[in-house]
Order: structure tokens, then C-alpha cells, then sequence
């Protein structure tokens, strides 16, 4: 298995594409999350709870 990664003969630009695609995705990611509204995210943090409340309220009535 090692022999096939020593040697690539020429295929070293799918190595290092896949590890540049990788690293921009995360990067993006992390910033977005650094740049993003406290009240977005609480908005989305509270979703969950307010569609399982609404449900709740469906079937009381």
C-alpha cells in the first residue's frame, strides 16, 4: 500500500487538489461561524424546540 502512495507518477495533482478543496471548505466554514449574528444563531439554536412545542399544541387541541 505504501509502494502506491511513493509512487504517483504524475497523479500528485489529485493529492494536492482534494487537499486544497479540503482546507478552503473548513476555512470558509470557520469563518462563517466566526462572522455570524448571535441572534442567528440562536434563532436556529431554538428551532427544534419550537416545532416540537407547535406539534404539541396541535394534539392538545
Amino acid at each position: 500500500m505504501f509502494k502506491q502512495i511513493t509512487n504517483l507518477n504524475g497523479d500528485e495533482i489529485y493529492l494536492i487538489t482534494s487537499l486544497w478543496i479540503f482546507l478552503v471548505f473548513f476555512v470558509l466554514v470557520a469563518c462563517m461561524l466566526i462572522w455570524m449574528k448571535k441572534d442567528h444563531i440562536d434563532y436556529m439554536k431554538d428551532l427544534p424546540f419550537e416545532d416540537a412545542e407547535k406539534e404539541t399544541e396541535k394534539q392538545s387541541e
